[in-house]
């Protein structure tokens, strides 16, 4: 397409079993005016294949293949090639709903100070049979409300005005993990573009057996090292903001605990009480208090009895 209105761009990286489901569902959207940038990352399968097969005819679908560089790297080289008003991120494992750029044309349209906007997400099954919970309805989000919890959830939830991208650059590549969610917080640390949801069921996520959100260990040490580096762009922004955000990620760390069945909710709560425990009384006390009863009961209380309490 000449001049396409929306860019979007899918890193894969040996993902022949889900790549043909992301790329039909990025070229199937009722806003038909748009291209599609895979950036394939050194895979050895049939990656590629399975999306040229899923694309048949449409020439919409460019693929870009380079040396395995990172999955920030790869979003980085497919911004590099966009020329989309907007710039839109899918991972390869993940679908859209038809209608999801047409919904975020919309809200760009109403809003010319609007930079990044996003929806609401279904989690899955690994099979993308089984839907799971629907995460929050958001409005527009803050620094500490990014760096806290991230309520965009995934790369996939993800559309920019192309300016904001030239604002402040793409992800950083020396980030082995949240490199979106630094992303999105840089844009809220050094800009004045506004970041804000809608309402509205958008993103199909495929969860993954011994993914991240399981790792706690692996998901503290990466926010740690996300914010060392917006510590480092934007330090009297992120100095303000870690008190209250080392809070809100510590209750999110203990709720990850519980719903996972891992140890350790009573210390990432309480580390989290140590940060900023007029945070926690302040923003959603009752989720605060139900991780607390959850963290407390863990050792008594049947696990999916602990499981309903810290889904509400």
């Amino acid at each position: 397409m000449e001049n396409p209105i929306f860019s979007v761009v899918i890193p894969a990286f040996q993902a022949e079993a889900t790549v043909a489901v992301a790329v039909r569902s990025a070229l199937l959207q009722t806003e038909p005016r748009l291209e599609v940038i895979l950036v394939d990352d050194g895979s050895s399968d049939d990656t590629v294949g399975r999306a040229m097969a899923a694309a048949g005819e449409d020439r919409r679908l460019t693929v870009l293949r380079q040396a395995n560089a990172g999955v920030a790297a790869a979003r980085n080289a497919g911004l590099r090639l966009a020329r989309g008003e907007y710039i839109a991120f899918l991972d390869a494992d993940d679908r859209w709903v038809p209608q999801a750029l047409e919904v975020h044309a919309a809200a760009f349209a109403m809003d010319p100070g609007l930079g990044l906007s996003f929806g609401q997400v279904r989690f899955h099954d690994p099979a993308m049979q089984i839907g799971g919970r629907l995460s929050a309805p958001v409005g527009r989000i803050g620094l500490v409300d990014i760096l806290g919890e991230n309520p965009l959830c995934t790369t996939s939830n993800m559309v920019f005005r192309r300016r904001v991208l030239e604002d402040v650059g793409g992800f950083d590549e020396a980030l082995s993990h949240a490199e979106d969610q630094e992303l999105v917080a840089r844009v809220l640390a050094v800009t004045g573009w506004k970041v804000q949801g809608i309402a509205q069921e958008l993103v199909h996520y495929r969860t993954s057996v011994g993914g991240l959100s399981t790792d706690l260990g692996r998901m503290q040490r990466g926010w740690t090292a996300m914010m060392d580096s917006l510590a480092a762009r934007a330090p009297a922004a992120i100095s303000r903001a870690r008190p209250r955000a080392t809070a809100r990620f510590g209750r999110y760390l203990g709720r990850r605990a519980l719903r996972t069945g891992q140890g350790g909710a009573l210390g990432h709560l309480l580390g989290a009480f140590r940060a900023s425990p007029v945070e926690l009384l302040r923003h959603d006390p009752h989720r605060s208090l139900l991780t607390l009863l959850g963290a407390l009961g863990a050792a008594l209380l049947p696990g999916r009895l602990i499981r309903n309490l810290v889904s509400r």
